[in-house]
């Protein structure tokens, strides 16, 4: 098998730094439409349910490339993975920004999530190939970290400032100079590794897993909107979940697996995948609402609202590199995630109240960032080696699982709670929530209401999500 020994000196950091410019792009695109949803709406006449899909079919198709992506690099080399998937999502990017009409837009975030699958799984892998298990792999994930957690906070701020000054489309071509600065320095300072060992390859799983979760997404989005039948819910919430039966079970039972669930076996494993999911799900669909409730309620602008949301984006990428740091030197993520979740739940519960809401963020922010930090470290550094481009996709799997529910269930939540507060003979969709001041005060609602949703489900995570203690034998006396 190919050696996965750490790179030696100071050219390891240039490799982290390019490895991490490729990243950024792909983390930014999560979010980067959210601050869009009025935009969308007025100018290409999108319905909630178009610009629910188009910020949600980026991270919902991720969940089911990555599983064929992440053992790709394994059996292509990482860097040659990174290069494909850089190609793929400038061209995509190209296409977003382009298109003429809502069902264009998804069907070009379709693809830029090719291309994102490629990227986000493969950067990942070559951090764990170029530093190894030492402790500078948790200063180097926590700089990952710090570019997951921070650019998701990011991605509204980028997009409202585009918006502010172009046309929406800019918000896609942005993407294009940063790979263009990113092809020549991957190719020119990365090394291709292949493993030995090849896996066979199966396409039923990862079409099994798409099926699943857009068709559960589909149908909690649908559950909400007017018009809509229970036979357009039943239906694809029975497929979706039956797919993702027959999805896990065909882990199971398939000898090579493209999601290896004996990985999950390892508890440190299980954690950081729980500490991935649940965060990742309450911060961006949170962020989702909160950039509505600016726009529609405040009266904001797309500017004014993304200068609003900056202290989110500042403290998660403060948080990655400093939680690396106290965990190279500690070595012990135990304390890390309580304690991050809980200096998130407390930033919920400050914006919830109306209380001191730029401090709320910024806590949310750093909470959310020091969670995302530990929970890749514990994924990447607790899985063997040999098995880096696995832990990679299930990292993957997670992030993007968790993004893509939270747009759809604090979407659909934020829609319930709007129609249980607004006035009667009024239109209940949230995209008119601006039209009147009875609306608004409907949406602020709603808002404040799925905010404390949000505390709530943040401090449940810290019973699930917390790495338990290894087990230690009783000295002789007691055992006697």
């Amino acid at each position: 098998m190919t050696s996965t020994l750490p790179a030696a000196g100071a050219r390891r950091w240039l490799v982290l730094a390019v490895v991490l410019l490729c990243f950024l792009p792909a983390a930014i695109d999560v979010t980067i439409l959210t601050i869009t949803v009025p935009t969308l709406a007025h100018e290409l006449h999108a319905t909630a349910p178009e610009v629910l899909w188009t910020v949600d079919v980026y991270s919902l198709l991720m969940v089911g490339l990555v599983l064929v992506s992440g053992p790709l690099g394994d059996r292509v080399g990482h860097q040659r993975l990174l290069l494909a998937g850089l190609a793929v999502f400038s061209a995509a990017s190209a296409l977003c920004a382009m298109a003429p009409g809502p069902p264009a837009l998804i069907g070009a975030r379709a693809f830029l999530a090719v291309g994102a699958s490629m990227i986000i799984p493969a950067t990942l892998a070559l951090i764990r190939q170029t530093f190894g298990n030492g402790r500078d792999h948790a200063v180097a994930i926590g700089a990952w970290s710090a570019v997951a957690a921070g650019s998701s906070a990011l991605g509204p701020v980028v997009g409202g400032f585009l918006l502010q000054h172009f046309w929406w489309g800019s918000i896609f071509l942005v993407n294009l100079p940063i790979v263009a600065l990113a092809l020549p320095a991957v190719a020119l300072l990365l090394h291709n590794k292949i493993e030995s060992e090849r896996q066979p390859w199966e396409a039923t799983s990862p079409l099994l897993s798409i099926a699943g979760f857009l068709g559960s997404a589909y149908a909690i989005i649908a559950f909400t909107h007017e018009g809509v039948g229970v036979m357009e819910v039943a239906l694809p919430a029975v497929l979706g979940l039956t797919a993702l039966f027959l999805f896990f079970r065909r882990q199971q039972r398939a000898p090579h697996p493209m999601l290896d669930l004996s990985l999950f076996r390892l508890p440190g494993l299980r954690a950081g995948v729980v500490a991935s999911v649940l965060p990742v799900l309450v911060m961006v669909g949170f962020e989702l609402q909160l950039v509505q409730y600016l726009q529609f309620v405040k009266g904001l602008s797309a500017e004014a609202a993304a200068l609003y949301l900056i202290p989110m984006p500042v403290a998660a990428t403060v948080a990655g590199p400093v939680g690396g740091v106290v965990l190279s030197r500690v070595g012990r993520p135990r304390a890390d995630v309580p304690a991050g979740l809980l200096i998130a739940a407390a930033g919920y519960v400050l914006v919830a109240s109306a209380t001191v809401v730029p401090l709320g963020l910024a806590l949310i922010g750093f909470g959310q960032g020091l969670v995302q930090m530990v929970a890749s470290n514990l994924i990447m550094s607790t899985a063997p080696s040999s098995q880096a481009g696995a832990a990679a996709g299930i990292e993957s799997v997670s992030y993007e699982a968790g993004a893509g529910l939270g747009i759809a269930i604090f979407g659909t939540a934020t829609a319930v709670a709007y129609r249980s507060f607004v006035p009667p003979g009024t239109s209940t969709s949230p995209l008119d929530a601006g039209s009147s001041p009875e609306t608004a005060r409907a949406f602020a609602e709603a808002f404040h209401t799925t905010t404390w949703l949000a505390a709530a489900l943040t401090l449940t995570t810290v019973f699930l999500a917390t790495p338990k203690p290894p087990a230690t034998l009783a000295p002789p006396a007691e055992r006697e």
